[in-house]
């Protein structure tokens, strides 16, 4: 009894915040269900909805739009989180300095540092771009361009993310014990050789967990191409180039008033 009742509360909010509006939005997909009607307005509709899915060209966009997101975004804030972990895992100067410099895009707003990218990214004025002429690169539409729209996502998403990787690599690291790379020096091994036989390795539970959570958020990514991406049309980025999964189904629920769809979403 004393058990069940400290799991009381985190119980009932996983009843309460996950499985009863799982189940709602399970019954809601089988309706055409609006947000402007009662919900007992709604009538049964079948298969329509999840038929009408598989017939949505913005559906296979945005789901396109997601696995490249993901993908590629597993890369670019893994492996610098792993470079940034081993390098301030040394004694150097300033590396509590360091530590909180990186990691305070994670606790920073999302809608702010999308704003702030917004301005950076400019093509006009954007401090990206400057920056690149001044070195005679050409500007690169970041926003307003198809073709590179999705990877400005990828691209402010991950320079968020990696701190938080990077900490969470850092009490790996900080979990090995010294004495194996004592006995690895000894015996002869170069500094990679140590990186590649025994951080790695050890480190596997570490690289492990940080690949499914970052994951998670890959696939449940709203904020950034939102706030980046979303203008005076209902587009998410020029030609839908920003559009995933997540705010596909937030656009057909909450602007298109089509709820029953987006609960099949």
């Amino acid at each position: 009894i004393d058990a069940y009742s400290m799991l009381l509360p985190t119980i009932l909010g996983v009843l309460i915040f996950f499985a009863i509006p799982l189940a709602i939005s399970l019954y809601l997909s089988f309706t055409n269900a609006r947000i402007s009607t009662p919900v007992s307005a709604a009538t049964f509709v079948g298969l329509t909805n999840y038929g009408n899915v598989f017939k949505d060209s913005n559906f296979y966009l945005a789901l396109r739009n997601t696995l490249i997101f993901s993908a590629a975004t597993l890369v670019l804030s893994i492996l610098p989180a792993v470079v940034l972990a081993v390098l301030l895992n040394e004694k150097i100067r300033g590396q509590a300095f360091f530590r909180a410099l990186f990691f305070i895009p994670v606790v920073a707003s999302v809608v702010a540092i999308s704003l702030l990218w917004r301005y950076l990214l400019n093509l006009d004025f954007g401090f990206v771009n400057y920056a690149m002429s001044l070195v005679g690169l050409p500007r690169i539409p970041w926003l307003t361009s198809p073709d590179w729209a999705l990877l400005s996502v990828i691209l402010v998403f991950s320079w968020k993310t990696v701190g938080y990787n990077m900490v969470i690599f850092l009490a790996g690291l900080q979990g090995i014990s010294r004495q194996l790379y004592e006995a690895a020096s000894i015996d002869g091994a170069t500094r990679w050789q140590q990186f590649t036989r025994i951080t790695m390795p050890m480190l596997s539970p570490t690289t492990f967990f940080i690949l499914i959570t970052t994951l998670i958020n890959c696939l449940q990514i709203f904020d950034v191409p939102y706030a980046l991406g979303y203008g005076r049309s209902t587009t998410i980025g020029p030609a839908d180039s920003m559009l995933t999964v997540v705010p596909l189904l937030y656009r057909e629920g909450f602007i298109s008033d089509h709820m029953g769809y987006a609960s099949s979403l």
